[in-house]
């Protein structure tokens, strides 16, 4: 059911977002006066097609779900149009509205991130609060800023701040723009802070999906609540139960649920003193001997219990209004866009590593885990995708929309038309260095899926 449920939300999203991009091309073209003879949602053998309107175009469902196209008129040397067609080919059109044309399709992925996450920033996706929960004593925060567990972050770089999401995709921001992060924060006690975080100063690869946490070295606030207890465990051997608040492990005062983690998993085999709580404030204490487990390629202390679920208190749910949502969908877009630009940009630079590039199965992947999270979680994941496809179809290369307007603005600078050999050379640049992009993300894809 995993594997279905992965494949429908992955099915889902692509043809979503093929449909507002052909349909971008589709409406501007016609607009210019343009025959369109094919709308297809989907490559290969048609499953379900339709003629409709004054020109029949035939609109398409088909089988291979991983794309889409617009066929529209073109005027060819060896045969003659009709008369009611002739001036309504693509390729007859003057530069400047054939460019428009091609910048329709990612367009109107821009404009469906905006319409998504506005509607995100309707709804509103529960989020965990933005409290420093661990710190890792060897990732970078430990070691170049005063961040300490328990802070609340307010601001970075003038930013709200809102939940733990927003703080990470600043710092990200920050990292890629390789600038500092000012932060401002509350602490535990409530006293307003600042601190200054040099993300300049990171390493040329360190940007990527685990930026936060291994990079930087930052988990979120999970109080150290026990969930459940498993059966014929350490745990229930000392009397933990459901609801017991873990206040010291081997002596060492817990404030969050990383730290009984690190400190149990430091302790593999060992007899050791656990501190807790009950609901009703009740102190207890016990030792046990820990049980020792492989995980992560490493002997680690195993005591055999699980988190509780967070309090409402530290779940976040920002809502907007309508207008308010909006703006938020607009800004929200353009943070995504330029923050993947710079992205790009930088990998060609070689300034951050190209493992950060995804495939198919990657994006299956997230798919599945959003769709099965909850409607706003999966429209925020829409919304991303739209705005990555939307600039990846910009890239000026031939079999992408950028490659059409490359060779137009050439053709208004040369005052004709390119001769087709040298567009066939491009076009077959192009494609070769799509595959190689293929491959590269392929490659991520199932390097990322064998780590242990």
């Amino acid at each position: 059911m995993g594997i279905l449920t992965t494949l429908l939300a992955f099915i889902i999203a692509i043809s979503i977002l093929v449909t507002f991009h052909e349909a971008g091309h589709f409406f501007v073209a016609r607009s210019l006066g343009v025959r369109i003879l094919r709308f297809s949602v989907g490559f290969g053998p048609a499953i379900w097609q339709r003629s409709f309107g004054k020109d029949a175009t035939e609109f398409r469902l088909a089988a291979i779900p991983f794309g889409g196209y617009v066929k529209m008129l073109e005027e060819n040397p060896e045969e003659t149009l009709p008369p009611a067609d002739r001036g309504r080919a693509f390729n007859t059109l003057a530069p400047g509205k054939r460019i428009l044309i091609a910048v329709a399709g990612p367009g109107a992925n821009f404009l469906l991130a905006i319409l998504l996450y506005a509607l995100v920033g309707t709804i509103g996706i529960p989020g965990i609060a933005p409290i420093i929960g661990s710190i890792d004593p060897h990732g970078f925060v430990a070691q170049h800023s005063r961040l300490q567990i328990g802070d609340r972050i307010v601001q970075i770089n003038g930013a709200q701040i809102h939940d733990w999401q927003d703080f990470r995709q600043h710092l990200l921001t920050a990292a890629v723009n390789q600038q500092p992060a000012q932060i401002m924060l509350r602490d535990a006690s409530g006293r307003a802070g600042q601190v200054e975080l040099p993300l300049q100063k990171l390493p040329a690869d360190s940007v990527g999906s685990g930026f936060l946490t291994e990079v930087l070295g930052l988990g979120p606030y999970l109080p150290p609540v026990v969930g459940s207890v498993m059966p014929h465990s350490p745990a229930a051997r000392l009397g933990l139960r459901a609801g017991d608040k873990i206040t010291a492990v081997a002596g060492h005062k817990t404030f969050s649920w990383q730290e009984v983690a690190q400190r149990i998993e430091a302790e593999p085999a060992k007899a050791v003193r656990i501190e807790w709580q009950d609901p009703e404030g009740q102190v207890h204490g016990g030792e046990v001997s820990l049980q020792t487990v492989l995980a992560r390629g490493k002997t680690e202390g195993y005591l055999g219990i699980t988190l509780a679920a967070l309090p409402k208190s530290l779940i976040v749910q920002h809502r907007r209004d309508p207008l308010a949502a909006m703006a938020y969908g607009a800004r929200q877009t353009w943070t995504v866009t330029s923050l993947s630009m710079e992205m790009i940009w930088r990998m060609i630079q070689g300034a951050v590593s190209t493992n950060n590039i995804s495939g198919p199965i990657g994006i299956a992947e997230v798919a599945g885990q959003t769709f099965a999270a909850g409607f706003t979680p999966y429209l925020s994941f829409l919304a991303l995708l739209s705005v990555s496809l939307g600039v990846i179809n910009l890239f000026p290369l031939p079999i992408f929309d950028g490659g059409h307007v490359v060779f137009a603005v050439a053709e208004l600078l040369r005052g004709r038309p390119l001769p087709p050999e040298w567009m066939q050379k491009a076009q077959m640049i192009g494609i070769v260095l799509i595959l190689m992009l293929l491959f590269l993300a392929l490659y991520n894809d199932i390097v990322r899926m064998l780590k242990p």
